[in-house]
């Protein structure tokens, strides 16, 4: 794609699975981008932001334009004072320096943002959220989170961690073990990317239900139920009751006005999950308007150079660390 613009913002994702790297217009174009699977073998954390340095310094150098600084939705839990994410479940670093790392390589702003915050940011500038003053952005990949914008501004919470809500507790009856070794019985460990599969084995086994393979991904699962596999199928239904009962505890916590769905899961399968969540939402208030995010997989990195934009976040957000 030519660059035409004039102000440009470097965007960084970091996921569980990959590192994306984007040049952002001030518009919300994507000028250029580049992937690569997330380093996950090194003596700490400090490979990841050696990985995601050497991919802006490639980027900057294939497109020398002006950039005005580097927005980085992350992963989470992260520490904002100290500048990445901490303890993540779904990455095998206890730590990842992100902003310091960055601000020394460049020696420009680096904002930093729990890329379900830089999403839900994204939808209210470029997105189906623009306009709005109430909006949720959810995703389920590998894990689930939210961001959530509340009469017009981001809800941050005490440390920059509010919405965690893959963490919601959505079921008594199975109980099952989070993957962030925390609690039983949170969303994330029932409806994510790598939560399913043991929960789709669990379920059989509960249910007397005989599975094709020993071992599947949530692909398989969905692939199977578009078939018109029984176990695949009903296991589904199950899901979606999950998913409603996620939904239906936003929807209790914050009343907003759109609620919008993403990340790789229900991306790849956004039908079969929207109908499940519709089928078995609770009405205890109006539901609002449900839809996959018209941004699709670029949300968060829309979303971290609309921060830079923006003027970013800063320790002043995070005087309480209580």
């Amino acid at each position: 794609m030519p660059i035409r613009d004039k102000d440009y913002a470097i965007a960084v994702d970091l996921g569980a699975t990959r590192v994306r790297v984007a040049l952002v217009s001030m518009s919300g174009k994507i000028a250029a981008k580049a992937a690569e699977p997330t380093a996950k073998r090194g003596r700490d954390g400090g490979v990841v932001s050696e990985q995601i340095i050497r991919m802006i310094r490639a980027m900057r150098v294939a497109h020398p334009v002006e950039v005005k600084g580097i927005g980085v939705a992350s992963i989470g839990p992260l520490d904002y004072r100290r500048g990445g994410p901490v303890r993540s479940p779904n990455i095998p670093f206890a730590f990842i320096s992100l902003t310091e790392p960055l601000r020394r390589a460049f020696g420009m702003p680096v904002s930093l943002l729990n890329d379900c915050n830089a999403a839900v940011l994204g939808e209210q500038a470029y997105g189906a959220g623009r306009g709005k003053q109430n909006i949720v952005y959810i995703t389920i990949s590998t894990g689930i989170g939210a961001g959530v914008v509340a009469g017009g501004a981001l809800l941050l919470g005490r440390g920059g961690n509010a919405a965690e809500v893959g963490h919601f507790i959505v079921d008594t009856a199975y109980n099952l073990p989070c993957l962030c070794g925390k609690g039983k019985g949170h969303w994330e460990r029932y409806a994510s990317g790598a939560g399913m599969p043991v929960f789709f084995r669990h379920w059989a086994h509960e249910h007397g239900r005989k599975i094709n393979r020993a071992s599947v991904c949530a692909k398989d699962i969905f692939e199977a139920a578009r078939a018109g596999d029984p176990p695949a199928r009903e296991f589904l239904d199950e899901v979606s009751k999950i998913n409603a009962r996620g939904i239906s505890n936003v929807i209790a916590a914050y009343d907003p006005q759109i609620i919008t769905l993403g990340g790789s899961v229900t991306l790849s399968n956004g039908k079969i999950i929207l109908a499940g969540i519709k089928k078995y939402i609770d009405r205890f208030l109006k539901p609002p308007v449900i839809m996959i995010t018209p941004l699709g997989e670029d949300i968060s990195l829309v979303g971290a150079a609309a921060a830079i934009y923006n003027g970013g976040l800063s320790k002043r957000h995070f005087n309480d660390t209580n």
